[in-house]
């Protein structure tokens, strides 16, 4: 049967429009989005000018406890794909899902990395999985690897782009790790017991050989406690560390007050849920744990004063 010329034109119109928009969708940039600023720089590195990457929580805001606001619904409903944290980080994740569109890939990164977990260390969550993998910057180079599998996935003309990218950044981590841990080498053993408010240096710790605890276990329970500063206490009495330190994201008064109790000094800040802002100490990834390292090599090494007063020691 002769199909009617003028069904035949619509046809041909409809092919010709699928095809417009099939190339447009390919020329058009790629839209990423992430739950906090670390993962945002992770994902640029990868991206570099192959996709645009908008990131949830600002520098400097504490992720565990974020409320979206207009801007970051926006830019979800314009999302190809979204990154996020996973075991828990993001008790806000629901609200995400629940906002971009169903065909949109939800990445959980720690858990698809695979990398082995620890457990909180204390408090009402303690044993569930902590969710800082990214503190062991060899952790962090297996989220790089599924960052470039999920945007390679989400843009194939840009695939051979996105993995050099990784691989590089996944070198750049390993490398990173090394160095760290030969300029905290000088730290003496009995020194390298790091206290902190929140415990969430787990994976710090194991990668560069501390001890570590915290007043809480996560920033997702109650915080300062008076249990929870009786414990610390007690622990501080029995080992007597050479300080104590706050992190960027929380108030440093729950330190301070065991500082009070107990006569230690106090330092910081520590980075580890987020970045600062571009003027800071911890821009990116990388300086975050270069920041983080330098302040506890000055801070815990040897008492002789060798090593120089970091910027932000506080003493008590």
């Amino acid at each position: 049967m002769i199909m009617p010329i003028r069904l035949r034109q619509i046809l041909l119109a409809a092919c010709a429009l699928s095809l417009s928009m099939a190339a447009h969708a390919e020329d058009s940039p790629l839209r990423a989005v992430t739950t906090f600023s670390i993962l945002g720089d992770l994902v640029k590195q990868v991206a570099g000018d192959d996709a645009k990457v908008d990131t949830l929580t600002p520098a400097g805001a504490e992720v565990h406890e974020w409320e979206l606001i207009p801007s970051n619904f926006m830019a979800l409903e314009d999302a190809d794909l979204v990154f996020f944290n996973g075991y828990n980080l993001e008790q806000w994740i629901g609200q995400v899902r629940a906002t971009v569109g169903s065909d949109v890939p939800v990445i959980a990164l720690a858990e698809e990395s695979g990398y082995a977990t620890q457990p909180i260390v204390t408090g009402e969550l303690a044993g569930d999985p902590d969710p800082h993998l990214w503190m062991d910057p060899r952790a962090a180079a297996e989220y790089v690897r599924v960052i470039a599998e999920r945007l390679a996935e989400a843009r194939p003309a840009a695939a051979e782009n996105f993995t050099a990218r990784g691989d590089a950044l996944r070198q750049s981590l390993h490398d990173l790790h090394a160095e760290l841990l030969e300029s905290m080498a000088t730290i003496p053993d009995d020194r390298r017991l790091l206290i902190t408010s929140e415990a969430a240096f787990i994976y710090f710790a194991d990668a560069f050989d501390f001890e570590h605890d915290g007043i809480w276990g996560t920033n997702s329970e109650n915080e300062g406690t008076p249990n929870q500063i009786m414990r610390i206490v007690d622990l501080i009495e029995t080992r007597r560390p050479a300080a104590i330190f706050w992190e960027s994201t929380i108030s440093d008064r729950h330190v301070r007050s065991v500082a009070d109790e107990t006569e230690v000094d106090i330092a910081g800040p520590l980075f580890v849920d987020s970045l600062s802002e571009p003027d800071g100490e911890a821009p990116d990834f990388a300086s975050l744990l270069r920041h983080n390292a330098r302040l506890l090599t000055a801070t815990l090494g040897e008492p002789d004063g060798a090593s120089g007063e970091p910027d932000g020691t506080s003493d008590h």
